[in-house]
């Protein structure tokens, strides 16, 4: 082989290296390129998010409290066995028959034998009564039985079962009316007969007396000492020692027919720490309170007065209210969460929260634009394939999460966006910024 040839050959050999070299370089520019746009414009680097719902939060109060009322006790009647026509929780005027005396107790069970086969007469003959309307037909018996049905699953469902006896019968008498409409329910007019021949058969004898209220108020069938405990024209004076050594007096309940509630409005005594008498002397007087044991749900009150104790750490805050019922009207000793603030917005996990920049414009008297951008905490909220930065409003800080504002009043945000409703908000991912493209 000629020396030119071998030349030739080198020469080609050097072209082709520089070739493949290049080739290369240009491969790993691209690979480098891709994977830039992948993580920072198409990738979702792992992208989680979370639904913005509506959400109630609270600061509350919560206490070991005593209750305190105008009570008057009602004595004993002599006259024979008691028969209360009252419930407890009931109102009641200064002449109100309380209770009626029998004498024996077999007179008391003839009376509520003779008194339940009439609630049974007439029911029967309010079913009967179906029979003979022109209005009602089984179609309108079918909607109430549905509608009925529904309202007592939602009680259960919600857990409120204060009213469900009364929802339950109401279905009971849909269903039976169907069943007398539809001939599946026996001759019922019989069975009304028969207990008529029962009630006809029952002699009560004659009331021995009565008692009455005496003062006009709230009926409570039973005494616990503590009646005078706390006295309600000096709540101003009332110490956490006076709570912490109050103690009923000795008394025989057998003494007593029950009290008289004279007073609509009653008290809580709230023994409370010095932060949280802090709140509360703050806090708007108007407040809701639960009382767990005694009542489903809230209660308004009203905060009348926060006492400091001497020693600085301590206080008793006055809780007022005029809310009545049987549960309450037995309350003496309780555990208590009186609601301070309420807060209502949008529920964000404090993973969420990050800074980044906004864009806003404001202009001059004489109509000139100026356009700034401000850093400020917000989130990312996933539009289609892009992120959207959004600044937030805090209305409340929980131990892991936000209560956001979706409608804070103007001039909280810097360029008027913020969070809405149902929003897709990222809690977890990497390189997020405003703008940014995901799959």
């Amino acid at each position: 082989m000629s020396k030119e040839t071998s030349k030739d050959n080198a020469k080609r050999s050097q072209i082709t290296k520089r070739i493949l070299l290049g080739v290369a370089i240009a491969l790993v520019l691209v690979y480098i390129v891709f994977l830039f746009i992948t993580t920072n414009f198409m990738g979702n680097n792992n992208i989680v998010t979370e639904t913005a719902y509506n959400y109630k939060a609270y600061d509350i109060v919560e206490s070991r409290c005593y209750v305190a009322r105008d009570e008057e006790y009602l004595p004993a009647s002599s006259n024979g066995v008691l028969v209360y026509d009252v419930n407890d929780g009931d109102k009641v005027t200064s002449d109100g028959v309380i209770a009626t005396a029998y004498a024996t107790q077999e007179d008391v069970a003839a009376l509520q034998q003779a008194e339940e086969l009439d609630r049974k007469i007439e029911y029967l003959e309010s079913l009967n009564s179906v029979n003979t309307s022109a209005n009602i037909g089984i179609d309108t018996i079918n909607g109430q039985i549905n509608d009925r049905l529904l309202s007592v699953m939602k009680s259960i469902n919600a857990h409120d079962y204060s009213g469900i006896s009364h929802e339950e019968e109401d279905l009971l008498t849909s269903i039976l009316r169907k069943q007398i409409l539809t001939g599946e329910q026996g001759n019922i007019s019989d069975k009304i007969a028969d207990l008529k021949n029962q009630r006809a058969a029952i002699s009560v004898g004659s009331p021995t007396g009565t008692v009455k209220a005496g003062s006009a108020g709230y009926f409570v069938s039973k005494v616990d000492g503590y009646e005078k405990t706390f006295d309600i024209t000096k709540l101003d004076e009332l110490t956490v020692d006076d709570i912490e050594n109050a103690s009923p007096a000795e008394i025989d309940p057998d003494d007593y027919t029950g009290k008289i509630i004279k007073n609509v409005n009653w008290y809580l005594l709230c023994p409370v720490t010095a932060d949280e008498a802090t709140a509360l002397s703050h806090a708007d007087q108007t407040v809701k309170i639960r009382l767990p044991s005694a009542i489903d749900g809230e209660i308004p009150a009203k905060i009348i007065g926060v006492n400091a104790h001497a020693d600085g750490e301590r206080a008793v805050a006055i809780i007022q209210c005029n809310y009545m019922n049987d549960a309450l009207s037995k309350l003496r000793r309780e555990n208590i969460e009186i609601i301070v603030n309420e807060y209502e917005g949008l529920k964000i996990s404090k993973a969420a929260l990050h800074d980044d920049d906004v864009t806003y414009t404001t202009t001059d008297d004489k109509g000139n634009d100026t356009e700034h951008t401000e850093r400020v905490q917000g989130v990312y909220v996933v539009y289609g394939v892009e992120l959207v930065f959004k600044q937030v409003a805090i209305d409340y800080s929980g131990d892991d999460y936000i209560i956001c504002n979706p409608a804070p009043k103007e001039g909280t945000l810097l360029n008027g966006s913020t969070v809405s409703l149902y929003d897709k908000v990222v809690v977890e991912g990497g390189d997020l910024f405003n703008g940014k493209i995901i799959s």
